[in-house]
């Protein structure tokens, strides 16, 4: 019986995993409207009643793969909730960087006219979110920054990592990292050097 449930269980995953990929793969052709679960089950060659077993439209399967590509984000910022050093929010950056070139093919889409904007705008709000909370941990006294600069550090952090996404940047998630880490830390020890004296 429960070899029975595990093979159950691992064609669901199979199947839904060929639904996902097949999303994507439409969708770096055409915008997700134009595309039809008649279309991505002949894509992948699985029965319609099959999709309906699942999902209930094509924003519903889409909703799953934003929900887990959102989940593996989330996961990094927690992953690194609390930075207490210049080391950690580098190994904080390098994480965020490979979890986005990992699903860079599925990333452009998303945050590209033919995807999603919610999930845009949700994945902005919450990197906003945690690199806010990350450079309270990072300085102490955050006091001394302006809330401007708070702006600018993340939202230059986010247009980077855009960037990086949408273009067919040639640097690697390491060199995107640094790069990044170098920017914001320079620019934030200049700032407390000026603010303190």
């Amino acid at each position: 019986m429960a070899s029975e449930k595990i093979k159950e269980d691992r064609r669901i995953k199979r199947t839904k995993s060929l639904l996902k990929q097949g999303l994507i793969e439409l969708m770096k052709e055409k915008s997700v409207q134009k595309i039809t679960v008649k279309e991505l089950v002949e894509r992948v060659d699985i029965n319609r009643s099959t999709f309906y077993l699942h999902y209930e439209d094509i924003y519903d399967l889409l909703e799953e793969i934003e929900d887990t590509l959102m989940s593996e984000i989330m996961a990094v910022c927690e992953t690194y909730s609390s930075i207490e050093n210049l080391e950690e929010s580098y190994a904080f950056l390098l994480t965020l960087f490979q979890t986005f070139e990992h699903n860079r093919d599925l990333c452009k889409i998303l945050v590209n006219i033919n995807g999603s904007s919610h999930f845009t705008q949700k994945m902005e709000e919450t990197l906003e979110d945690k690199i806010r909370i990350k450079l309270d941990d990072l300085l102490g006294d955050s006091s001394v920054i302006p809330a401007q600069s708070y702006i600018f550090y993340r939202c230059g952090c986010i247009g980077l990592l855009r960037y990086w996404i949408t273009t067919d940047s040639p640097e690697s998630s390491e060199e995107m990292a640094k790069k990044t880490y170098h920017l914001v830390v320079d620019s934030l020890l200049r700032l407390q050097k000026t603010q303190t004296k």
